[in-house]
């Protein structure tokens, strides 16, 4: 798989969440991916990262990957990133500061997806528990 090839997953990936899009996302990513969302305990497999994500949903009326830098070599893509979701309660986090690491398999799926962001910083804009 192309460098470029593999930025256009990320940025289609990035585009999923932006739809709220499970499926999507999953389709992207490999049966057995590692998701590793720090500082939250790393998932395993699709059925648990479908969970996780498919709770978050459940709670969520809007999302934004708002990817300011993204950059490849042979391995894996990383992205700064600043994200907004919308709670169904009509609260917000806004422009929260990420940063996204995804690798990929010999398909071209994403096989370990790991995110850095403060948890703090999540709690003070108002995040609810996860």
């Amino acid at each position: 798989m192309t460098m470029q090839a593999q930025k256009d997953t990320v940025r289609e990936f990035c585009s999923a969440w932006d739809n709220l899009d499970l499926d999507k996302i999953l389709a992207l990513m490999s049966e057995d991916a590692v998701y590793h969302n720090m500082p939250l305990a790393p998932l395993k497999g699709q059925q648990q990262i479908a969970e996780f994500i498919g709770g978050f949903f459940a709670m969520s009326s809007s999302c934004k990957f708002n990817i300011l830098t993204l950059v490849a070599d042979d391995h894996c893509v990383v992205t700064e990133r600043v994200d907004t979701f919308g709670l169904k309660d009509g609260s917000s986090i806004d422009e929260l500061p990420v940063l996204g690491i995804f690798e990929f398999d010999n398909n071209g799926k994403i096989n370990a997806w790991r995110e850095y962001w403060d948890l703090q910083d999540w709690i003070a804009r108002g995040g609810p528990a996860l």
